[in-house]
């Protein structure tokens, strides 16, 4: 029984390796969704100053009257700047960054294996679901609230000592057993 077990855990292991190639490819996700958060950010800014400049040479007031006649260029504007399409491809790379990290540190199966061979696997999906909640707001940052900001700061603290403190606890023990 416990060979069959010891086997199991073996098996596990060698899977590993599987696990590292999803992260290079989560991280690849996550790190090409910053990049165009920034082209993005960068390409709203200049939307925005033509477009107010156009509606200044235009002469258009914003009135009233005149407000039924905005309600499909807000609406087309809108689309523009949060580009539901983009949304919808962050959400679908966030799950799977916190996916990873959530069956490697909590299924049974994985349990079963000791928790410093896949340590690193866990902590590197979530810090690559770090920098894709990240690229969520570096779009557009002046937009981004508080509420956002207090997020993204409190995920990095908690990742960055929750990884210091179970490697704390593993390098204490190490020295107590030499």
């Amino acid at each position: 029984m416990e060979n069959k077990l010891a086997e199991k855990i073996e098996r596990l292991e060698a899977q590993l390796p599987r696990w590292e190639k999803w992260l290079y490819a989560c991280y690849g996700a996550s790190f090409t969704l910053l990049a165009h958060a920034f082209i993005k950010y960068y390409e709203n800014t200049i939307l925005s100053e033509a477009l107010f400049f156009i509606e200044e040479k235009a002469g258009l007031v914003w009135s009233s009257e005149s407000l039924p006649m905005f309600d499909q260029y807000t609406y087309d504007l809108s689309l523009v700047y949060i580009s539901p399409g983009r949304l919808v491809f962050w959400l679908v790379i966030q799950i799977v960054t916190l996916a990873g990290a959530a069956i490697l540190a909590f299924h049974p199966t994985w349990r079963k294996t000791t928790l410093s061979k896949r340590l690193g696997l866990i902590f590197g999906y979530l810090l690559a679901g770090w920098i894709t909640l990240l690229s969520l707001g570096a779009h557009d940052p002046l937009n981004a609230d508080g509420g956002y900001t207090a997020l993204v700061i409190i995920y990095l603290i908690a990742l960055g000592l929750g990884y210091w403190w179970l490697r704390r606890k593993k390098e204490k023990a190490e020295e107590i057993f030499l």
